[in-house]
């Protein structure tokens, strides 16, 4: 299997030099798995036969319409890591047999259970701090705006609470520059440009005493899987995709999405009942195992696979490229 990445970081500068510099590539692979819409934009102008695309976060209604036109001369599926995005694609026109629910791994080996003292005095935590942690990268469906007015609330109250971002999204510098304008430059902490280095989420949640899913939109799934299995107690919104993903007083506190004020109550519930959050975190974690194991990820991944080339591949040596999007 070959791995190609697009981006400044990446293999090829960008999404049409990409395209380019892979055409006539096609006979080389028998299946290419573009992750990401830019990805799949390269794959496509290069022309490859078979291509499996995930997208990396929920599609606009503009990627909607451009998948249409794009499956109709190509053969294109779809992998989508929940039944919610599958069920919004399916009802805008996508084929409902190119288009299948193939949930996301977790590579359980990277997550480290237990508090990680050492990174959590370099990005300047102390012990009595209280940090929360927002999940996943800081898009506009994140809503990392809300969680960062939710820590002020609470900041105001008891001088202790910091928020960690991980750096990555649009929205990450503007969540910085709202906490400001609410009177706490402190607050917020961006976790790369802090260590100056590039860091990987799992890494994150050594640091957190909470972590907080503040979506209001469409997110992505993957860092949601990664936060379960972290073993941190969750506070979350409630919307359609991370409904899917979590329970209320089951494996997370849950309020209504946009509302920083009730945020920001289900926070303290938490920290005023430490019981309640280890259970909650425990509970996550073993969901986590069970819904997102990498091994089931594998298993819908060859399915799919399978399926793309009509015939088994299981055993078989099958030509994949890897298409990703370079961060």
């Amino acid at each position: 299997m070959g791995v190609r990445t697009i981006g400044v970081r990446g293999d090829f500068g960008g999404v049409t030099r990409a395209g380019w510099r892979l055409r006539g590539c096609g006979a080389d692979y028998d299946i290419v798995h573009a992750w990401g819409v830019g990805a799949m934009v390269a794959a496509t102008l290069a022309g490859f036969g078979r291509v499996v695309f995930t997208p990396a976060e929920f599609p606009s209604s503009r990627v909607i319409k451009w998948l249409l036109a794009a499956m109709a001369y190509r053969e294109i599926w779809v992998a989508c890591p929940t039944a919610t995005m599958q069920r919004a694609l399916v009802g805008r026109g996508v084929a409902v047999e190119r288009c299948e629910v193939v949930r996301p791994g977790v590579d359980f080996g990277r997550v480290k259970k237990g508090r990680d003292a050492e990174l959590r005095g370099r990005l300047g935590f102390n012990d009595d701090q209280q940090v929360l942690l927002g999940v996943g990268e800081s898009t506009r469906g994140a809503d990392h705006r809300c969680l960062t007015w939710a820590g002020t609330i609470l900041n105001v109250l008891d001088g202790k609470t910091r928020l960690l971002l991980w750096g990555r999204g649009r929205e990450a510098e503007g969540a910085r520059r709202f906490a400001a304008q609410l009177g706490q430059p402190e607050l917020v902490t961006l976790a790369e440009e802090k260590l100056g280095r590039r860091v990987e989420f799992e890494e994150l949640l050594g640091v957190a005493d909470v972590g907080v899913v503040s979506a209001s939109g469409p997110v992505a799934t993957l860092p949601v899987a990664v936060a379960m299995a972290g073993g941190v107690p969750l506070v979350a919104t409630v919307t359609a995709e991370v409904s899917e993903l979590l329970e209320d007083r089951h494996t997370a506190l849950m309020t209504a999405a946009g509302a920083p004020r009730l945020l920001a109550q289900r926070i303290r519930t938490l920290r005023e009942d430490p019981e309640l959050g280890r259970g909650l975190a425990d509970r996550a974690r073993s969901e986590a195992y069970e819904y997102f194991a990498m091994s089931g990820f594998i298993e819908g991944a060859v399915g799919l696979y399978e399926g793309v080339m009509g015939e088994a591949v299981v055993g078989a040596r099958v030509g994949q490229a890897s298409l990703r999007e370079s961060r």
